[in-house]
């Protein structure tokens, strides 16, 4: 990206970043609405999607070798020699340590960041829970991570937490990610209000929050909303509109334009929400940088050709400026390059087919590269950017959403091989909001397959099973979200 870059330019660049609405299926002001949602007792969700199989074996619950009482049967599960693992002082958790890039991967990858950095860093906030899934098909395991195998009426986690904290926010539910986990929940009782607002361009999104702004040569912003008002009187009585008057789509549709867009407009979010820097703006469009690029570029040093960090980076803006309460990215099946070296392995964790160990590694360190600047910056910046409403910290979870895990099995001492897709994993959640330096459950060393835990007592039993619904239900718990079917999970509150 070496040159400034115009409005039409931008627009062209986010063709489909905003549904197929202007805002696609964001607020419905006259309907449902749950709970309270004044500033001060708002919660933000981060879904950060880990695709592919994130193992849990391999980042956060590992197993080592002189743990089995085998040692042939060792050579034959993914187990660390004893020196690889780290516990770093004060935690209850433990990683493997670094790496060498190797194998399939060699030098052509870029290391993102250290597992036992950010452990020794972040341990305080990190709880660990064991999981059992329900599907080790990619589209259906990522779905039913964020919908808790359909436990709250079909919602996704995401809509559940639009509707309960974001009824006043503007568009309270964004979604950055890809395949299952962009997929609605099949509620048909959901408020339009608490429907994803599909977001495909980061970079570019802020393109479309203002219909007048940056566009060279265009009327008084005054004769525009003259014409808009003409607009929607003859939109009104036209054959179109009388036809389809009561059509819910219609309906949405006009008000998104109607009342959504204009409350965009007058926040003036376009400025606050650009993630492109200066030097590639033309001044004559009149567009300027987030005032808080500066902070986030300090933190997501790739954003410009990294969509994991740019997506990370927008989350921030939307939740800071208080457009959002929820925001998914999700880790692209294509690989991504910086520097001419590899940033992303070739479709994400699943490049665990060819090379577990080291696709592992260098994923879970590109992940949580990410998790490592949104917790830095959710501590640092007040809520609205007002000082007594706390940090943004304060009320922010972080859960790092996966579709299944991997298989625990290897050939007699390899040191590289490849592994398919698992029922069997666990799940890592980031948040003052939850008991941290902890994990719940437990894993057999003689099989590398973990075990699940009481929620309300929060003791270990090798003969439970902790599925999708215990973690929504644990995320749900701690957000203040309600439902009938929900697992009482309070032994993992703070």
């Amino acid at each position: 990206m070496t040159t400034k870059i115009g409005r039409r330019q931008m627009l062209l660049a986010m063709a489909g970043a905003m549904g197929t609405t202007a805002l696609g299926s964001a607020i419905g002001r006259a309907m449902e609405r749950e709970g309270s949602t004044a500033d001060k007792d708002r919660k933000l969700l981060f879904v950060l999607c880990a695709t592919g199989g994130a193992s849990i074996v391999d980042s956060f619950l590992p197993v080592t070798r002189t743990e089995v009482d085998d040692s042939a049967l060792a050579d034959t599960l993914n187990v660390y020699e004893d020196a690889q693992i780290i516990t770093p002082a004060g935690s209850n958790i433990r990683c493997p340590g670094y790496i060498e890039p190797s194998g399939l991967l060699g030098n052509l990858y870029e290391l993102g960041f250290s597992l036992d950095g950010f452990l020794a860093k972040h341990y305080r906030w990190m709880t660990v829970l064991t999981q059992e899934c329900t599907s080790v098909n990619h589209n259906v395991g990522q779905h039913r991570a964020v919908t808790g195998a359909g436990i709250n009426r079909g919602r996704t986690i995401m809509e559940a937490m639009a509707l309960r904290h974001g009824e006043d926010l503007i568009i309270p539910n964004c979604n950055m990610a890809n395949d299952g986990y962009i997929q609605p929940g099949v509620d048909p009782s959901l408020p339009a209000f608490a429907q994803a607002e599909i977001i495909a361009s980061p970079l570019g999104f802020a393109a479309a929050l203002d219909g007048v702004k940056g566009v060279l040569g265009a009327p008084d912003r005054a004769l525009v909303e003259r014409a808009r008002g003409i607009r929607e009187e003859l939109d009104d009585a036209s054959m179109f509109g009388k036809t389809f008057a009561d059509s819910p789509r219609r309906q949405r549709f006009l008000t998104n334009r109607r009342e959504v867009q204009p409350r965009l407009e007058a926040a003036k979010m376009m400025d606050r929400l650009t993630l492109l820097p200066p030097e590639l703006l033309d001044p004559k469009y009149g567009v300027m940088s987030s005032p808080l690029l500066p902070t986030l570029a300090g933190k997501f040093s790739n954003f410009l050709v990294d969509p994991w960090e740019s997506q990370a980076a927008l989350s921030v803006l939307l939740a800071y400026y208080g457009l959002s309460c929820v925001s998914t990215i999700g880790l692209r099946q294509e690989p991504t390059f910086g520097n001419e070296k590899l940033i992303t392995t070739p479709i994400a964790f699943d490049f665990s087919h060819n090379d577990h160990r080291m696709a592992q590694y260098l994923m879970w360190g590109h992940v949580l590269k990410a998790v490592d600047a949104l917790v830095d910056l959710l501590q640092q910046l007040d809520y609205l950017g007002d000082p007594a409403l706390g940090k943004m910290w304060d009320r922010s979870m972080i859960y790092v959403a996966t579709d299944f895990g991997r298989d625990k099995t290897r050939p007699a001492g390899a040191e590289s091989w490849g592994t398919g897709h698992s029922l069997n994993n666990g799940t890592l959640i980031v948040s003052p909001l939850l008991a941290g330096n902890r994990v719940f459950g437990g894993i057999d060393p003689a099989t590398c397959e973990t075990y699940g835990f009481d929620g309300s007592t929060g003791d270990s039993d090798p003969g439970l099973k902790c599925s999708e619904g215990h973690i929504y239900s644990a995320i749900a718990q701690a957000l203040d979200i309600e439902f009938p079917e929900r697992i009482d999970m309070s032994a993992l509150l703070a």
